[in-house]
């Protein structure tokens, strides 16, 4: 198997669309049932809930399309860089790949979409707007899910490409198995330190550090290790019984309040156990139907602008629900079923933002990238 970092390996974007599909499924519950979790009891999830909602639980697990996003974030980044190792274009690549078409949404949820526009009479609207415009509202609790709740890993995913020449740097310094430990311990330390903030005081770390990179460090580095692997053509060996052991892991800890916030950094663990077994294989591919498979390899290509868009419009489900048939009471099944058939409105949406949209940007920063590279010409000495 070729192992170049310039070959496109094609699993991963139906591992995307997987990601996007559990995210969009995750997002339908809250605007359905008022809540996209079980509440917490003391230490462990109280399960004094509808018996509706008991049903939907496996759905309340969709944000770990989060942590298959960052994961994989990690290993296409670093596979990109070791393709052209140059950090002015990798930045520049970076900038025109994502900032345009967040931009472009950004002013769409902003300025002209009903349900999420700033007044822009006040400080507090100016100050959501160039928090997001900087992304840096992750790190106030004020501005987290501002605008477009699913905005908040975006600008985590921009600081950590700006952690990314340090990975690098430490990396080389230190090699990448005593980099990775050390960015574990961190990881580790601030997670573990969260939940048993959150277990007895009722709130966990402040936002500026639970909403940081460092937060998410470790998880998404665990991507470029695998990419580097694989570069470099050594193969890791995942037994069946571990990946099984850190599922389950993972899920177990959703359910217990000192370790709920290990929960991301177990999924991410798993997703990268997945994704070596796979890359092991003499052809990586997903084992899938071929029919859902070929949707999912499309809705992948289209992820970033379908994260970008989905979630204001499942917002305003009950809305519109609610002006469309006034003081009926729709329960919050239908209401979920509803929100789940946005995806058909909603894929077409993020097909055109990628074609009119991300495209373009991609083209751009290529044009840009031609511009500066090209030399410049001396003038003839006389």
């Amino acid at each position: 198997m070729d192992k170049s970092p310039n070959r496109h390996i094609d699993f991963l974007d139906p591992l995307r669309g997987i990601a996007i599909l559990l995210v969009f499924i995750f997002h339908s519950v809250g605007p359905a049932f008022g809540r996209d979790e079980l509440p917490w009891g003391h230490w462990f999830r109280d399960f004094n809930v509808s018996t509706p909602f008991i049903f939907l639980i496996p759905a309340t697990f969709g944000w770990v399309g989060v942590a298959i996003f960052f994961v994989v974030s990690g290993f296409c980044i670093h596979l990109s860089f070791s393709r052209l190792p140059q950090w002015s274009l990798f930045f520049q690549r970076r900038f025109f790949r994502i900032y345009p078409p967040y931009l472009i949404t950004l002013l769409f949820f902003a300025v002209i979409f009903p349900t999420t526009r700033l007044a822009f009479t006040s400080w507090h609207s100016a100050g959501q707007f160039v928090s997001h415009l900087f992304l840096f509202h992750n790190i106030d609790d004020r501005s987290f899910f501002g605008i477009n709740p699913s905005y908040w890993s975006i600008a985590v995913e921009v600081q950590l490409y700006a952690l990314y020449p340090i990975l690098i740097m430490l990396a080389r310094r230190f090699g990448w198995r005593r980099t990775l430990i050390g960015l574990a311990m961190i990881e580790i330390t601030l997670r573990f330190t969260d939940g048993v903030l959150f277990t007895f005081n009722g709130t966990g770390l402040p936002r500026w550090i639970s909403g940081s990179p460092f937060f998410f460090w470790f998880s998404w580095s665990l991507g470029a290790s695998l990419a580097e692997r694989y570069i470099c053509g050594k193969k890791i060996s995942v037994s069946q019984i571990s990946l099984y052991a850190v599922g389950l892991a993972a899920v177990a800890a959703v359910f217990f309040k000192p370790f709920w916030s290990m929960s991301f950094l177990l999924f991410a663990l798993l997703t990268a156990g997945v994704v070596a077994k796979i890359l092991n294989q003499a052809e990586p591919q997903l084992s899938i139907p071929i029919a859902f498979k070929t949707h999912l390899q499309q809705v992948g290509i289209w992820s970033f602008s379908l994260y970008l868009l989905h979630q204001p419009f499942l917002l305003a489900v009950p809305m519109l629900v609610a002006k469309i048939a006034p003081g009926a009471h729709v329960p919050p099944t239908i209401l979920f079923l509803f929100c789940l058939m946005l995806w058909i409105f909603v894929v077409p949406l993020a097909r055109l933002c990628y074609q009119f949209c991300e495209l373009p940007s991609i083209a751009l920063g290529k044009n840009f990238q031609a511009t500066t590279a090209a030399p410049k010409r001396t003038s003839p000495t006389r």
